[in-house]
């Protein structure tokens, strides 16, 4: 199957007070967006299409010299707006759709091909997960009204892995019907309690590093992820260049 990358990094990033657009925001050496393109590649998916902010392109131009894309295509007012503006932009090949955040910058590759692995005969949309570990509870103001039992509740992340033709539909009628969502799979839930899909939606096991990085904490803590990284690799090196001298 022909699988396409939607990659939407059209955030203002006001909540991480960068300035600017979040994907352009710098982590360890490289934008966020550039993160999540080299991740995509070394997970052997093909170039994406990425979604900009409106009045961006010549940054993102600029942050991207040099990573094959699709396309390069601005978004729209809402996210559903501007996954459709990607959705757009895919060739016409492309039966399976990967909608992912370059705000997911450090999402592993082998999370990403799983997801896209796990869309089988019977699978409308998927995404990957987490266990909810935070005890909830529901709130009217400050006051606590209730504790939401966590058995069976999951963060979702992305990328979310659809058919083509499924997620056309599902966004076609949510700017027709004016319904925008900040979620894409919740747009085929509704479609199929409306009746206008068969299917399942379902999830996979996702990674602690595709935590979505929206304020400046998230940053850091993506910032130290990969630190450790490096001073393994260097440990690694070193303890094999030991070895070869012994």
């Amino acid at each position: 199957m022909n699988v396409g990358v939607v990659l939407v990094a059209a955030g203002s990033g006001q909540r991480l007070a960068a300035g600017g657009p979040k994907a352009l925001v710098e982590l360890a050496g490289r934008t966020l967006l550039a993160h999540a393109v080299d991740a995509l590649a070394a997970a052997g998916l093909r170039p994406p299409v990425v979604v900009h902010p409106p009045g961006a392109r010549a940054a993102f131009e600029a942050a991207l010299a040099g990573r094959p894309l699709a396309a390069l295509v601005p978004g729209g007012d809402t996210r559903t707006a501007s996954v459709a503006a990607g959705l757009t932009a895919l060739p016409e090949d492309v039966e399976v759709v990967a909608v992912h955040d370059a705000a997911r910058a450090l999402m592993p590759p082998e999370v990403l091909r799983a997801c896209v692995a796990a869309l089988t005969a019977g699978v409308v949309a998927l995404a990957p997960a987490l266990p909810v570990a935070d005890t909830l509870k529901r709130v009217d103001g400050e006051v606590v009204v209730a504790t939401v039992p966590r058995d069976g509740l999951v963060g979702v992340q992305t990328p979310q892995v659809f058919p083509r033709t499924v997620l056309t539909e599902v966004i076609e009628l949510a700017l027709a019907a004016g319904q925008p969502a900040t979620d894409d799979l919740a747009l085929v839930e509704q479609a199929l309690a409306a009746g206008r899909l068969t299917g399942r939606v379902v999830v996979v096991p996702g990674s602690v590093r595709g935590r979505k990085i929206t304020f400046p904490e998230d940053l850091a803590l993506a910032a130290a992820w990969l630190a450790a990284d490096a001073a393994d690799a260097a440990d690694a090196a070193d303890a094999s260049d030991a070895g070869v001298g012994a």
